[in-house]
């Protein structure tokens, strides 16, 4: 459960990711560098599964994994590996072209359904699995700021309106796109928090914050976490 925002600028690219976990979950703990075969990257790490949901690595390759929900029932197969895995398989890569080689080459069957987003040089790359067919990939220009997002509640119950409110806040903000998407990340509707960007239920709540900046090639990581003590 996530919602991320690509936001390019003059110099480079914002990516913004609001994490959303089950109150039971073990936190996470705080991003290191991690050295990855010839690359050095930098992200936080599960300590379930010993992946990452975010992370951004010394070429500017920023990577972040959102859960798709509604297209495999859980339980169906199994047992699966932790989906945080793909991320830190990725950020191995030094280019987009890298990166949509080595995700054709991600054993889908052993994942719950994902979705995972690499952003470098100007453009996006969004990789979906659905569990058990291939992966589908598509290429999208980094012109314009970007949203994903997803829930337990379902994605098609979380998306439409958050998108409606991306529109308004970051798109058509009258104070630029930067400021657009820090408002974004920390919106809340207080007749429906469980659905909200910076979401809250009884069993789950937007657990922290991650600021990924690549300026002038130069990657740059804030964890914030939680997320109510920066946010609020």
């Amino acid at each position: 459960m996530c919602t991320v925002t690509i936001v390019p600028h003059p110099r480079g690219v914002r990516l913004l990711c609001n994490r959303d976990e089950r109150r039971i979950r073990p936190d996470a703990w705080p991003p290191m560098v991690h050295a990855l075969g010839r690359r050095r990257a930098i992200f936080p790490v599960d300590p379930q599964g010993g992946g990452t949901w975010v992370g951004v690595n010394d070429a500017g390759l920023a990577v972040t994994l959102l859960n798709v929900h509604g297209t495999t029932a859980r339980g169906e197969r199994g047992p699966f590996r932790s989906r945080g895995l793909v991320v830190r398989e990725l950020l191995l890569c030094r280019s987009l072209p890298d990166a949509a080689a080595a995700v054709m080459g991600i054993p889908v069957r052993a994942f719950e359904p994902f979705r995972v987003v690499i952003a470098h040089d100007g453009q996006v790359l969004v990789a979906t699995s659905a569990g058990s067919a291939p992966i589908h990939r598509s290429f999208l220009p980094l012109s314009a700021p970007r949203l994903f997002t997803s829930s337990s509640l379902g994605d098609e119950v979380v998306g439409p309106p958050r998108r409606r409110l991306f529109e308004r806040m970051v798109i058509r903000s009258n104070t630029g796109w930067l400021r657009g998407q820090a408002r974004f990340h920390n919106h809340r509707w207080s007749r429906r928090p469980e659905i909200s960007v910076r979401m809250e239920r009884d069993d789950a709540l937007t657990v922290s914050r991650t600021t990924i900046d690549v300026t002038d090639g130069v990657p740059h990581l804030v964890y914030e976490a939680p997320v109510w003590s920066s946010l609020h």
